[in-house]
């Protein structure tokens, strides 16, 4: 049993001694690579003592109770001290003396020299027959009349456009004045005073004869003085329903002495037999309105 012993005892420690050589020579194979630092460096490190960490001593904080809170100032947050602004006294505003504004200095409009208006050479109110006595026979003018016949209109719808006006009133400032005839908006084909505005003072122009027509006529009559304003001196507008017709000549045209244009008009109407005609001028104002002037 010795004997066995001791066998093993040796064979363990050749193991030991087996297993252990490599690591020693791979140690000192690595320190003298490094140059032999790590024999210093272990001999430093192990010789410095270790130098135990010291804690600070823990504060306890300490909270206020709710009585101690209560008795404690309340501090509140400092503002910045306000510049107080130093306002003059009322006697001292009223002594200092008031500074004016200066205005810049006004520039005067150059006004150009009042020009005086030329007014408009008066043309003579003259005939064809007094404009050509001073002329010689080969160079007067030949007037030449032209007819126009006034007919009754495409569509005519009397239920919305009749209705009785008063006789004497104003639309517009303009004064409709219907003495004899049909009582009704409107002034010819025009069935509403807004679109006959132009023409309605020519309603003065009704002769007592219109009595005896009816509307249809009537309005016919009033077309025909409308297309005497537009028409050339010696034009005749001329209308005929049954037995009753009339007609509308433009004997003159001048310029007045406020440039607007006037004419002369001739208007006749028979009807049972019976002839009534007159001679009226009418001039245009502003805004292309015409007037019946006096005779």
């Amino acid at each position: 049993m010795n004997i066995k012993s001791t066998n093993w005892a040796l064979f363990a420690l050749l193991a030991g001694t087996s297993l252990l050589m490599p690591v020693h020579v791979n140690a000192e194979s690595r320190d003298m690579q490094h140059g032999g630092r790590g024999d210093a460096q272990n001999a430093e490190r192990h010789s410095q003592p270790r130098v135990e960490r010291q804690r600070s001593p823990r504060v306890e904080r300490h909270v206020p109770t709710r009585v101690e809170r209560q008795n404690q100032p309340r501090v509140g947050r400092q503002q910045p001290s306000r510049v107080e602004r130093q306002v003059p006294a009322r006697v001292e505003r009223q002594n200092q003396p008031r500074v004016e504004r200066q205005r810049p200095p006004r520039v005067e409009r150059q006004r150009l020299p009042r020009t005086e208006r030329q007014s408009l050479p008066r043309v003579e109110r003259r005939s064809y027959d007094r404009r050509s006595a001073g002329i010689a026979a080969h160079r007067q003018h030949v007037e030449v009349r032209r007819s126009f016949y006034i007919g009754l209109p495409l569509r005519y719808d009397r239920s919305r456009h009749y209705y009785r006006v008063p006789r004497n009133r104003y639309f517009r400032g303009i004064h409709v004045y219907r003495l004899y005839g049909y009582r009704y908006p409107g002034f010819g084909f025009f069935y509403s005073d807004n679109d006959a505005f132009r023409w309605l003072a020519l309603t003065a122009l009704t002769l007592s004869i219109v009595d005896h027509l009816d509307e249809h006529q009537q309005r016919l009559h009033e077309q025909a003085l409308i297309r005497a304003t537009s028409g050339d001196i010696g034009d005749v507008s001329y209308w005929r329903d049954g037995r009753s017709f009339g007609s509308v000549t433009v004997t003159d045209i001048w310029i007045g002495n406020r440039g607007r244009e006037c004419r002369e008009i001739e208007q006749r109407i028979t009807t049972g037999g019976r002839t009534e005609t007159s001679f009226r001028t009418v001039c245009e104002k502003r805004g292309g309105v015409w007037k019946v002037m006096p005779d």
